[in-house]
């Protein structure tokens, strides 16, 4: 039996017990991320009051998550191709669960900002097994309702966290929150242990030890017959894997540019406003719950966001939608500023931010998979949004330090909408045609892998 006879089968086959829980637990991870990444924006009014935090320091602090979102991506990716994507979710929950349960404990914002940047690591390196996961254990039909789902658990794992916190604050203190958001990451990790398959991809290629045997085991729970040798891994001739270099010559570079530099800006304008919602509001003089509601409604916004634009992208011209959900997604960000007294315009503009946010990030994957050749397609993406997570270290920052330097929320709100303004230039101008065909003197040798997107 080859790799390529048992993806032909997930492919065509119905979706299992075990594809499903693939798919569950990939979602249950991505909502621990949407919380633990955000705990801190839910608690900042409070840690501004009690450690006496200046603008420029809070801004630091709800960048420090973000950071260690892109250093993770850049350092630690690594892990799931040499160690599987198991290992690599599990090391991931590992350090999300220490992060937040230690900042629970920090009394100093030194500390805090650390524990931050630690738990950051964990989310920032999660995101790609999850995708990667869903991906190969999903049948063709409800591929892209998984990924769908995937991407929505940030924004679910957000509202539920939100709502959670704002009883934990009440009750128990801030500190309850991030001992909460440690707990429901350690309880992720006998689920992945235990219940998670290893990718069939990594096992075949890597050979582990007991490769044959793991690969038997996971063949059974898909109802597939086991195999008496390892699966040939086989690809097609003059197969169509890229490398990094291909980003950075023609007929890539120019996209590789545009697109980076549309999530870069992008993501600027998204997490100063997811980091920045609740601070800003009760700095307007609203009760810390009435802050928290409206980061929970930004993320509510997220979730119809993220499906109104999926279903719109089958109908409509793609560059027009995506320059009018980020057009709109700015104009709410400094409507939000203008309006800081008005709880209720508040409320009704952060919907639209949450809206622009997910159905954005929805877009602009979109624009990646049809831009980038398919031989760079997964190399492209992955550049892409780590160009868009440094991109959402800065934003925090900024709003801190433009509010340390007496700037007001209605000039912080309408400098940092411009960002995402800027993104929809770099998106119009985003070839969707495919390139020439690759030339041969490029092309790799016989035994590369396909990419998917």
């Amino acid at each position: 039996m080859q790799l390529e006879d048992i993806r032909d089968r997930i492919d065509h086959g119905p979706m299992g017990r075990l594809q499903v829980l693939v798919v569950a637990i990939c979602v249950m991870c991505n909502m621990i991320d949407g919380f633990d990444i955000l705990a801190a924006s839910f608690v900042s009014p409070i840690l501004t009051r009690e450690w006496g935090l200046s603008e420029a320091v809070l801004g630091l602090l709800l960048s420090a998550g973000p950071m260690g979102m892109a250093v993770g991506a850049f350092t630690l990716s690594w892990v799931a191709d040499v160690y599987g994507r198991r290992t690599s979710m599990l090391m991931c929950l590992g350090l999300m669960s220490v992060g937040m349960l230690a900042s629970a404990a920090a009394h100093d914002v030194e500390l805090l900002i650390a524990l931050r940047f630690i738990t950051g690591l964990g989310v920032g390196t999660m995101a790609s097994c999850t995708g990667t996961l869903v991906f190969e254990y999903s049948n063709r039909k409800a591929r892209n309702l998984g990924l769908g789902l995937v991407t929505l658990g940030y924004p679910l794992g957000a509202i539920l966290g939100g709502i959670v916190s704002t009883w934990l604050i009440g009750e128990l203190g801030w500190r309850a929150v991030f001992v909460f958001g440690g707990l429901c990451s350690a309880l992720l990790v006998p689920f992945v242990a235990l219940r998670l398959p290893e990718s069939l991809d990594y096992l075949i290629a890597r050979k582990p030890r007991d490769a044959l045997g793991k690969v038997n085991r996971i063949l059974a729970r898909l109802g597939l017959p086991g195999s008496a040798a390892l699966p040939a891994d086989v690809r097609r001739p003059g197969g169509t894997r890229g490398n990094l270099v291909d980003l950075f010559r023609p007929p890539v570079l120019g996209r590789t540019v545009l697109m980076s530099l549309a999530y870069f800006f992008y993501m600027v304008s998204s997490y100063f406003i997811l980091s920045w919602a609740t601070q800003l509001t009760t700095d307007a003089g609203f009760s810390i719950t009435e802050g928290l509601s409206i980061s929970i409604l930004i993320n509510l916004g997220g979730v119809i966001g993220g499906i109104v634009i999926g279903i719109l992208s089958f109908k409509l011209p793609f560059k027009p939608l995506a320059s009018a959900t980020m057009l709109a997604m700015g104009l709410a960000i400094v409507a939000f500023g203008l309006f800081a007294k008005s709880l209720a315009l508040v409320a009704a503009f952060s919907v639209l931010i949450g809206f622009g946010i997910f159905g954005a990030a929805l877009v602009l994957y979109a624009a990646a998979a049809q831009t980038f050749p398919v031989w760079v397609r997964a190399t492209g993406i992955g550049m892409s949004m780590s160009a868009g997570r440094v991109g959402s270290m800065i934003g925090p920052a900024t709003a801190g330090f433009l509010l340390s330097a007496g700037l007001g929320r209605e000039a912080v709100c309408f400098v940092l909408a411009l960002p995402v303004i800027a993104s929809i230039l770099f998106i119009l101008r985003v070839p969707l045609a495919p390139v020439a065909d690759r030339p041969e003197r490029d092309a790799p040798a016989a035994g590369t892998e396909p990419v998917s997107a």
